[in-house]
């Protein structure tokens, strides 16, 4: 299993871990929200850095893209998940 806080300044505070092909979203607002994908219903997912060094966590399903900022201190991990997402997805077929 994978897990990692994304930003620790946005007041969601997202955790997200990655465990047997389901990578989930935990957000810290007061509806406790969570969202759940299976690599099969992922299409891509990057992290990308912008001209001032700002990272971001894009994942796009057929139906919807989300868009996470992450931190400078949680970049490696992040690296870390996405390789895993992207292995996972290469390897399963639905």
């Amino acid at each position: 299993m994978i897990e990692v806080q994304l930003f620790t300044q946005s007041h969601e505070k997202t955790i997200l871990t990655f465990d047997n092909n389901v990578l989930e979203y935990f957000y810290g607002t007061s509806n406790g929200q969570s969202m759940r994908y299976h690599v099969g219903q992922i299409k891509s997912i990057e992290l990308t850095t912008d001209k001032t060094g700002k990272h971001t966590l894009i994942m796009m399903t057929k139906f919807h893209t989300r868009k996470e900022a992450v931190a400078d201190k949680a970049l490696d991990k992040t690296k870390e998940l996405v390789t895993e997402v992207q292995r996972a997805m290469q390897s399963t077929a639905l």
